[in-house]
């Protein structure tokens, strides 16, 4: 009698709590790591316009010089740090670490972040690309996305001849990625 009392009495709590907007949360409920929830939020960006040096903490911006066409959107590191601004509330932008370069190069002290070798990627984790990806030179590591999975699946901005934001194959993006991924934790 007292067992099925308690068990009436917690399911007229949960329901009048669920309906004045309340939910019930399990103690031993997992939150997603903050990768994932990165990685969530930049794939609600789905088919938004690729626009180079496009993307601030607000969201789509228009392009930037030298490729102006008028489009409003993301570039790759714009894309990535949207969708950190939005999970973390951390503004990569003005840190310095909105260049692709600038990130991957940036240590670990300033990024906040740690990293980790490629072969130990997640989801979530930003992956870069960029021939040698030699840190001494600022033009060579030009690409980043985040890791859908932990095999060839990416999440990015590729560029304008393919203009949204999309899923991607690692292995046919055409360059071998870098060594390293950073970890949003």
């Amino acid at each position: 009698m007292k067992l099925t009392t308690i068990a009436l009495l917690g399911s007229f709590a949960s329901s009048t709590l669920a309906a004045r907007g309340f939910s019930f949360v399990p103690r031993n409920a997992s939150k997603p790591d903050v990768g994932q929830q990165v990685l969530d939020k930049a794939m609600t960006a789905a088919g938004v316009p690729y626009a180079w040096g496009g993307g601030s903490c607000d969201g789509p911006s228009k392009d930037q010089p030298p490729y102006q066409y008028g489009d409003v959107g993301y570039d790759c590191s714009g894309l990535v740090c949207w969708a950190v601004c939005q999970v973390t509330g951390r503004d990569l932008f003005t840190e310095g670490l909105r260049v692709t370069s600038d990130m991957y190069c940036a240590s670990e002290k300033k990024l906040g972040y740690k990293k980790y070798p490629y072969e130990e990627r997640k989801p979530g984790d930003a992956i870069f690309f960029g021939g040698e990806c030699d840190c001494g030179d600022s033009s060579s590591i030009h690409h980043v996305g985040l890791m859908i999975d932990s095999g060839d699946r990416m999440w990015n901005a590729p560029n304008d001849r393919v203009n949204q934001v999309q899923e991607n194959s690692i292995s046919k993006f055409g360059e071998t990625p870098c060594p390293s991924v950073i970890r949003f934790t």
